[in-house]
C-alpha cells in the first residue's frame, strides 16, 4: 500500500470522526438565536406597554372633552374651533410620545420591528382604537352642525314670515269698492246703475282720469261734424261697386305696410268726405285713395312710408308728382280738418267695461271694421258702430247681458238703439264675400282667425233662428 493511499484514508477517517462535532454545533448556535429573539421581544413589548397606557387615557380625555361640547349649547363655529384645539392637542400628545419621523412612520416595511430603544410603532390594536375614536368625533360634530343648520333655518323661516307680516306701507294696495251711480229717465225710474271705473287710473297719468269724461265729450261731438253723407256720394256713378273695389285695394296696402288700425280709419273718412264735395273721375279713383292713405300714414304712423312706396304699389297708375298735387287738394278741400273720432278710441273705452278682454275685443276688430268697408254703414256714428261691434263680440263668446257698466262706458247705447245696427252686421256676415282681402286679413293667427269664427257663427244663429239681442240672457 502506498503512501499517497494512506494519507487519503487518514483524511476520510479524520471527516468522519467530525461529522457529529458540526451538528452538534449548528444546534446549539440555533438555540442560541431563538433564545435571543425572544428576549429582544419581551423587551420590545415592555417598552410599549406604558405608551399604549397613555395613548388609552389621551383618547378618553378626548372623547369626555366631546361630550361635553355636544351637550353644552355652543355655536357650530365655536364647537368647531373646540374639535380642532382637541384634535390638535391629542396629535401633539402622540407626536410626543411617538417621537418617530412622519417619513418614517410612513416607511413601515423597511423599519425593524425588535428595536430596542424608545421609538416604536403603534400596534394594531392602538390603530383601531384612534380610528374609532376619530369617527366617533366626527358623528358627533356632524350632529352639532346638523342641530345649529335646522335652527338657522327655522330662525330664518320666522324672519321670512315675520316680514311677510310687517311688509311696508307702501306695498299694500287697497283695493277699494267703485263708486255706483244710478241714471234716471225723465220720470225718474231708474234705467241703469254704472261704477266709476276710472278711478283706479287715478295714479296713472297716461290714463288721464280727471280728463276722461270731457276728452269723450268732445269726441261724441266730433263724430257728427266729421260724419259723411251717404246722399252726396250719390253724385258718382255707380260709386258703391267702385267704392268696394278700392276699399278692398286699400285694405290690402294698408296691410302690407303693418300700419296701424287708426291709420286706415282715417284714410277712407278722409276719402268718403272728400268724395261728398267733390265729383271725381273714374280713373282718378285710385289716386284719390292712395293720397287719403298717404296723408293719414304721415298723421298717425311714427314711421311712415315714404312716397315712392306708395306710387310703386299702383303699378305706374300714379306718380309720385300726381301723388303730392292729390294730398294738396284734398287737404284744401277739407279745410285741412283732420279731427276724426278713431271707432278704435270708443272701442278701447268699451273694453273697460269688458275688463279688457282680449278675445272680444279682437272679434270686435272684426265687427268694427265691417262698418269701414261696407257702403250701407255711411252716415252711421262711429261709437254706435263700436258698441254694436262689442255687443255682438260678446254674443259670440256667450257672455252675459249689456249691463249698466256696458252701458255707460259705450256712450249710453242700449239694445234697442243697437239692434239695427247689429242685424246689418249679420247680414254682411252671411251675405256672399266681397271684400275678399278683409277677410284674408282676419283669417290670419295674429287677428285670432276672427273673421272664421264670426262667419259660421253668423250662419248658425241665423240657419237656428236665434233672436241675437236676448240670446245667452
Amino acid at each position: 500500500m502506498s503512501s499517497s493511499e494512506n494519507v487519503s484514508t487518514n483524511n476520510n477517517n479524520n471527516g468522519n470522526n467530525n461529522n457529529p462535532r458540526v451538528a452538534r454545533n449548528a444546534q446549539r448556535l440555533a438555540l442560541h438565536n431563538v433564545t435571543n429573539t425572544t428576549l429582544a421581544q419581551e423587551n420590545v413589548l415592555q417598552n410599549l406597554k406604558p405608551s399604549i397606557a397613555s395613548k388609552k387615557e389621551i383618547l378618553k380625555e378626548s372623547i369626555e372633552r366631546s361630550n361635553f361640547l355636544s351637550t353644552s349649547s355652543i355655536p357650530s363655529s365655536q364647537s368647531s374651533n373646540t374639535s380642532t384645539s382637541t384634535n390638535g392637542k391629542s396629535s401633539e400628545l402622540n407626536i410626543k410620545q411617538n417621537p418617530i419621523n412622519q417619513s418614517n412612520l410612513d416607511d413601515k416595511e423597511n423599519l425593524d420591528p425588535y428595536i430596542t430603544t424608545g421609538k416604536s410603532l403603534p400596534s394594531i390594536e392602538e390603530e383601531n382604537e384612534t380610528i374609532d375614536s376619530q369617527h366617533i368625533l366626527n358623528e358627533q360634530q356632524s350632529i352639532i352642525e346638523k342641530k345649529d343648520v335646522s335652527t338657522t333655518n327655522s330662525t330664518d323661516l320666522q324672519e321670512k314670515m315675520d316680514a311677510g307680516k310687517k311688509r311696508p306701507i307702501s306695498t299694500v294696495v287697497e283695493q277699494d269698492e267703485p263708486k255706483k251711480f244710478k241714471v234716471c229717465d225723465e220720470n225718474g225710474t231708474e234705467e241703469y246703475e254704472w261704477e266709476d271705473l276710472d278711478a283706479e287710473d287715478a295714479n296713472d297719468p297716461f290714463m288721464v282720469s280727471e280728463y276722461v269724461n270731457d276728452i269723450f265729450d268732445y269726441l261724441h261731438h266730433l263724430e257728427v261734424v266729421t260724419l259723411p253723407r251717404k246722399e252726396d256720394l250719390y253724385q258718382h256713378r255707380n260709386i258703391r261697386q267702385n267704392r268696394d273695389i278700392l276699399v278692398n285695394w286699400l285694405v290690402k296696402i294698408h296691410n302690407k305696410f303693418g300700419l296701424l288700425p287708426e291709420t286706415l280709419y282715417l284714410a277712407i273718412n278722409i276719402m268718403d268726405r272728400f268724395l261728398c264735395k267733390e265729383l271725381v273721375q273714374l280713373d282718378k279713383l285710385q289716386l284719390v285713395g292712395t293720397s287719403c292713405l298717404f296723408i293719414a300714414s304721415k298723421y298717425e304712423e311714427v314711421y311712415s312710408p315714404s312716397i315712392k312706396h306708395f306710387a310703386s304699389e299702383t303699378d305706374g297708375a300714379c306718380t309720385e308728382e300726381e301723388i303730392k298735387e292729390g294730398e294738396n287738394f284734398i287737404l284744401k278741400t277739407l279745410d285741412f280738418g283732420l279731427n276724426y273720432p278713431n271707432p278704435m278710441n270708443f272701442l278701447r273705452r268699451i273694453s273697460k267695461a269688458d275688463d279688457y278682454d282680449i278675445q272680444s275685443r279682437t272679434l270686435a276688430k272684426f265687427l268694427l271694421e265691417i262698418s269701414l268697408v261696407d257702403f250701407r254703414f255711411i252716415g252711421i256714428l262711429p261709437s254706435l258702430c263700436a258698441a254694436a261691434a262689442m255687443f255682438l263680440s260678446r254674443k259670440m263668446l256667450g257672455k252675459g247681458k249689456w249691463d249698466g257698466n256696458l252701458i255707460h262706458y259705450c256712450g249710453g247705447y242700449t239694445k234697442d238703439q243697437l239692434a239695427p245696427v247689429c242685424h246689418m252686421i249679420m247680414d254682411y256676415l252671411v251675405s256672399p264675400i266681397i271684400h275678399d282681402e278683409f277677410h284674408r286679413k282676419y283669417q290670419s293667427r295674429r287677428f285670432m282667425k276672427a273673421s272664421i269664427i264670426s262667419v259660421q257663427w253668423a250662419l248658425k244663429v241665423r240657419k237656428n233662428d236665434y233672436d241675437i239681442m236676448t240670446l245667452h240672457e
